[in-house]
């Protein structure tokens, strides 16, 4: 037969035998009256031939039911033991090899990492975690910033007054690096154990701050113990004054506080508050995630400190005095529009919590 050119129907019959039937180049050759060698560089270099070898063990489907009976495992845990693959490919009679699995699961995005620290909540508390998110979440993000006048909390601040102390507290914040495997215990892979107490040479000092109007308002050293008689002191001096000085005209304010038994739930601080005319805006117990200085504060101050200290050359030393009077103006010149912002989270917060039913939440802007 002369040679012609392949028409469309005979291409489509030379691939669906060579791929649905599995037919050799030969006899699809012999079936079409065409040479070998054109079906051979049609098929056999153009399209993939059917998966060979042996049957995918771990499908799509499987892994579904994998990832599943792993987190159903997790939650019986509680966080009271290790949930590890052999127990997981045990209990759930799947005949892949524990490394089949462990590579399936991490293609899903599934590491073994180290437990969050949260809070442990009681069922009281997740109730009125939810509780609180339900009739809050409506609320406005202008809202939570016009309606509460002060946000306080204490918190116990490290002073650094030399090179080293300060290059401790740096690797502390730092959160980790890229490396190779094997590389881990070389220089700048390693921080100093969070549990190891370290001296950094000069007393820490107590802070009592608040925010406000979409400011640090307040930022108040105390001497002494903490507890009731401080906390009222607080009350009819640095808190009321911030709040006069901020909101001239004002006979009675309101305060978000947490929980603190010993110090601002007390008696004494009680009493002092409604002699001081100012209410308390009650958030759930154990719930920092409800108060700007737990959530941002805190953590903003010292990451700004950190920033300007790597300027400093290892050699400087820097006094106690100078360094709360730093520590003070860092916190005080916060922008009020990052400040505002803050504080106005607290509407995502709560339809979060929410969504939550009340339990843990994720604080940041994604999901980790």
């Amino acid at each position: 037969m002369a040679w012609s050119k392949m028409t469309p129907t005979e291409i489509a019959l030379a691939k669906a035998w060579y791929v649905q039937d599995g037919e050799s180049p030969r006899e699809i050759a012999r079936r079409l009256g065409r040479d070998t060698s054109t079906i051979t560089r049609l098929v056999i270099k153009r399209l993939p031939r059917k998966t060979q070898g042996r049957k995918q063990i771990l499908t799509p489907t499987a892994i579904d039911k994998l990832q599943n009976k792993l987190e159903s495992m997790i939650t019986k845990a509680d966080s009271e033991y290790a949930v590890t693959v052999a127990m997981l490919k045990k209990a759930s009679r799947c005949p892949a090899s524990s490394r089949t699995i462990l590579r399936a699961l991490h293609s899903r995005g599934i590491f073994f990492r180290p437990l969050r620290q949260k809070p442990t909540l009681t069922p009281d508390d997740i109730a009125a975690r939810l509780a609180f998110a339900e009739k809050y979440e409506s609320k406005s993000a202008a809202w939570w910033n016009k309606s509460i006048h002060l946000i306080i909390d204490v918190k116990h601040f490290r002073v650094l007054p030399h090179g080293c102390a300060r290059k401790h507290a740096a690797q502390e914040a730092t959160r980790g690096t890229y490396r190779k495997k094997g590389h881990g215990l070389g220089k700048g892979h390693t921080k100093p154990v969070a549990k190891t107490k370290y001296n950094p040479g000069a007393p820490g000092a107590k802070v009592l701050a608040g925010v406000g109007n979409g400011k640090v308002l307040l930022w108040e050293y105390l001497d002494g113990p903490w507890g009731s008689e401080a906390a009222a002191a607080a009350y009819r001096g640095p808190i009321k004054k911030a709040l006069v000085a901020e909101f001239p005209g004002r006979r009675a304010f309101t305060l978000l506080e947490d929980n603190d038994p010993s110090g601002f739930k007390s008696f004494l601080a009680r009493t002092e508050k409604k002699e001081q005319r100012i209410n308390v805006f009650e958030i759930p117990k154990r719930s920092p995630c409800l108060n700007v200085c737990d959530y941002f504060l805190w953590a903003e101050v010292n990451k700004r400190m950190r920033t300007q200290e790597k300027k400093y050359p290892a050699n400087k030393r820097e006094s106690r005095a100078a360094f709360l009077k730093r520590l003070r103006r860092t916190a005080m010149s916060l922008p009020q529009h990052v400040v505002a912002a803050s504080v106005a989270d607290m509407k995502r917060r709560c339809a979060r919590l929410r969504a939550a039913r009340g339990g843990n939440i994720e604080e940041g802007g994604a999901q980790q």
